[in-house]
């Protein structure tokens, strides 16, 4: 008898124990989705070009509003969060271009790559965050334009790539 009641209580707690875990799982999964909409909304808008994983965030320092504001001889910081799908990136190798008229020019960023070394890829609650700094080089055109950027994997796998519209200021 005391072995059974032992056995109903045991299953009982049990019970409570995965609608606990249950109900917890189910709250934490609704804030994460909340503070992923959150982030979206203060981000600035992009167009996604195919990136392998989920950009949630983008900030241009000192860009507000599109296209943004670039001053030649600058250096302006980007940050970008994604959704790495918990496959620990640690590794981004960036390919920043300048598009004018359909033409394409190289831009400089550093660090790059963005490895273990330098302390531009940090693990967030929600998934990765990156940072580079961009240089605006004197020689680009006074004119609008856009900012194409692609990160990839040691393979030259394309994981992440998002284009934004800029105007070149002197």
């Amino acid at each position: 008898m005391r072995g059974a009641l032992m056995d109903y209580y045991l299953k009982l707690l049990l019970v409570i124990c995965a609608a606990h875990e249950l109900a917890g799982g189910t709250i934490k999964s609704t804030s994460d989705a909340v503070y992923k909409k959150y982030l979206s909304l203060r981000s600035l808008p992009f167009e996604d070009c195919g990136s392998l994983y989920q950009v949630s965030y983008l900030d241009i320092e000192s860009c507000t509003t599109l296209p943004c504001s670039m001053a030649r001889d600058a250096t302006i910081k980007v940050t970008v969060r994604f959704d790495d799908n918990g496959n620990g990136v640690s590794f981004l190798k960036h390919e920043v271009r300048w598009v004018f008229n359909y033409i394409k020019t190289q831009a400089a960023i550093t660090p790059d790559p963005c490895d273990g070394d330098h302390g531009c890829i940090e693990s967030e609650s929600d998934g990765k965050a990156y940072w580079a700094n961009i240089f605006v080089n004197e020689t680009l055109p006074v004119m609008k334009g856009s900012m194409l950027w692609e990160s990839k994997d040691a393979n030259d796998q394309n994981l992440i790539c998002f284009q934004v519209p800029v105007v070149i200021t002197v």
